[in-house]
């Protein structure tokens, strides 16, 4: 597995075992919430794609915990941190070159990406649980708006046979929070993705390596990011 991977799997897939943990086994539980065949499947009425300059946390909740990024943007650097505030936290970063930074030994590496910008679009896709950069055609229902926060129903997303309400701050434009609802015995939270702490300016020192950190080879920060049992 090559680290730029490896990096992958710290973030994506921590989200994804996320979704897991939060559904459990009710998918054909849920096939109650997918619309009839012949309702109308839109992409979102709304726009949804990632902000070019902006600093967010993204928070997973679930009966099973909560679990924090922190995302930033500032237009082609930016950075995705996992496990925010944990001491597991690792950090990948873009600037002038691809980076992954190990917060607890304070080390970092240079690694190269087999995607490079795109891979921001599609981890920030991942973490935010589809929240920003998708645009999957759906049948979705304008629920309504007060104070300022717009609600859409949204189900039948290919793949998705469960019912999900998306919070827009208008002031923003941006959706800010999706709730995912399953109907097994009774309509029920599973899970919740919500972006706090949103500012609209992010400080150049995010993208950079702080001065106290070490570099090191490739393989040593594999083994660090990568832990035993895995």
């Amino acid at each position: 597995m090559q680290l730029s991977n490896i990096v992958k799997y710290f973030i994506v897939t921590a989200a994804c075992m996320f979704l897991i943990q939060a559904c459990g086994s009710s998918r054909s539980a849920n096939e109650s919430v997918v619309p009839p065949e012949d309702a109308v499947r839109t992409q979102p009425p709304f726009q949804n794609a990632e902000p070019e300059n902006y600093q967010a946390e993204v928070w997973q909740i679930s009966p099973a915990g909560t679990e924090k990024f922190l995302i930033a943007r500032k237009g082609d650097k930016w950075r995705v941190d996992n496990a925010y505030g944990d001491p597991k936290q690792t950090v990948t970063l873009h600037s002038d070159k691809d980076y992954v930074l190990s917060i607890a030994t304070k080390t970092y590496a240079e690694y190269t990406t087999g995607h490079g910008y795109d891979d921001r679009a599609s981890t920030v896709e991942g973490v935010t649980d589809g929240l920003w950069n998708r645009r999957d055609n759906a049948v979705y229902e304008k629920i309504g708006t007060e104070n300022g926060m717009t609600k859409y129903r949204v189900t039948g997303a290919p793949g998705k046979p469960v019912e999900s309400i998306i919070t827009i701050d208008d002031a923003l434009g941006l959706p800010m929070m999706k709730e995912v609802f399953t109907s097994e015995n009774g309509r029920a939270l599973a899970r919740t993705t919500k972006i706090a702490d949103y500012k609209t300016t992010v400080d150049d020192n995010a993208f950079s390596i702080p001065k106290d950190f070490k570099k090191v080879p490739l393989e040593e920060m594999r083994k660090v990011l990568v832990a035993p049992n895995q």
